[in-house]
């Protein structure tokens, strides 16, 4: 049976090379995992029934996942300290890296789950205890945040779906740029009241004017 692994590394390339520390198992495998997108736009209704849709990629993905560690022998092999567990656990995700100054990166890797990402938090519910009072049963509700490099960040901002900043050169108008992005010089109104540009007809070289996708 394949178990869920966190592997830690110092590095977000996550190369072998950078592994940090012992890759934790869980003992037994997630009873559920939620995943969570979500998107970035912000809609300016214009009065010529054009929809202005500026659209930034969207934020990494989200995953929240509940497992158990069990002590008190209905799992087979299942001699596990709990507290040890939990705090080889939380060192591994939460602790700051010496090297880095920074938490882990962390690889999720799960069935068809496999995920970069750092963990935000974790929760625990101790729900069972021995006659000494010390826990033999606890649920683990961990969440985790995907890491995107620069690499696959820049890909989402240059995806032609996506609203993109251009730099004013010398000799440029608003009516330019937009045949130049649009296919069409009208929409220069639009783009000004995106931007709060008030005089259009003056733009300084180097500024950087947002160029939102059109949805009619």
């Amino acid at each position: 049976m394949e178990m869920l692994t966190i592997t830690a590394y110092k590095a977000e390339s996550c190369n072998d090379s950078d592994k940090v520390g012992t890759e934790y198992t869980a003992q037994l495998n997630p009873t559920k995992y939620k995943k969570s997108w979500k998107t970035n736009s912000v809609e300016v209704k214009q009065a010529n029934g054009l929809n202005l849709v500026m659209v930034k990629p969207a934020d990494p993905e989200e995953i929240s996942l509940d497992f158990t560690i069990d002590n008190t022998g209905v799992v087979p092999g299942g001699d596990v300290d709990i507290v040890t567990n939990i705090k080889s656990l939380k060192d591994m995700c939460l602790s700051v890296n010496d090297d880095t100054h920074t938490t882990n990166y962390l690889m999720l890797r799960w069935g068809a789950l496999e995920l970069k990402c750092k963990m935000k938090n974790f929760d625990v519910d101790y729900t069972l205890f021995n006659t000494d009072g010390l826990p033999i049963r606890a649920v683990i509700t961990a969440h985790f945040k995907e890491h995107l490099d620069l690499g696959t960040m820049l890909e989402g901002l240059n995806s032609p779906d996506m609203s993109h900043f251009t730099e004013v050169r010398k000799g440029d108008s608003l009516p330019l740029m937009c045949e130049n992005i649009y296919g069409a010089p009208h929409y220069y109104l639009q783009v000004a009241e995106v931007n709060g540009i008030i005089d259009f007809r003056n733009l300084t070289p180097g500024q950087k004017i947002l160029f939102p996708r059109l949805e009619k």
